[in-house]
């Protein structure tokens, strides 16, 4: 009777361990211990991702559109329930984007930590942009369209130490990613000029409505994404 008891005890132990980490309950992101806030608005989340390798995140569901953007070379996991595993190899500085509405959890399959930023757009859909994605003249400077959704679309850009974008006008609000250390200068149409430094990984907030023009006053290319929110 003693034996059988503990042997009931151990069975129903260990079925509780498995519903435990089968049945886990999805989190926010905002619960995530591995997602960090880093910026949050009516607009947009955006959270850094830290994995050591072989860590895992915690189930979490991803209610609508997002990106990710890699700070360093990783490959990822993507577990959901019942499903094999999709690993994903990501280069630094590459931006990929989901259309959400699933729960997953995150495995680091890499010999290094994982570093990534998560930028979860909080409109579900939107009426799109009635402007082209881009439309500014540069110099010395490299553009590259990354993705165009309803509600947030985004583009790459490279500015040489001395290159500049011309003055033009921000019709949206913007979301500026570093993806190397840099520093820029923004010139006005009316107010004085607005210089700033950002390290790689850093994210800045602009409101649509300025003409402005912008100048890498550093020494080194300035690498950095521009997502853009309808």
């Amino acid at each position: 009777m003693k034996i059988s008891a503990l042997v009931i005890v151990a069975l129903a132990l260990c079925t509780a361990a498995q519903a435990q980490q089968g049945d886990a309950v999805p989190v926010d992101l905002a619960n995530e211990p591995h997602h960090k806030v880093l910026f949050e608005n009516s607009q947009v989340r955006v959270f850094r991702l830290v994995l050591q390798p072989g860590e895992t995140t915690l189930p979490h569901r991803h209610k609508s559109f997002y990106a990710y953007l890699s700070l360093r070379p990783v490959t990822i996991a993507n577990e959901v329930r019942g499903r094999p595993p999709v690993v994903v190899t990501v280069e630094g500085g590459e931006l990929h984007t989901s259309k959400g509405g699933f729960t997953l959890a995150e495995r680091n399959k890499s010999s290094e930590p994982a570093d990534l930023l998560v930028i979860e757009s909080l409109k579900s859909d939107g009426a799109g942009f009635s402007t082209p994605i881009g439309g500014f003249r540069f110099h010395d400077a490299a553009f590259g369209e990354l993705f165009d959704s309803p509600a947030m679309r985004g583009y790459s850009m490279t500015i040489a130490a001395g290159g500049r974008i011309e003055r033009h006008d921000e019709n949206y609000d913007r979301l500026l990613i570093a993806v190397s250390d840099l520093k820029l200068r923004d010139d006005f149409a009316g107010p004085p000029f607005s210089e700033f430094q950002m390290r790689a990984g850093d994210v800045k907030w602009f409101p649509r409505g300025v003409s402005h023009a912008t100048a890498n006053t550093g020494t080194s290319p300035a690498i950095f994404i521009t997502l853009e929110f309808e």
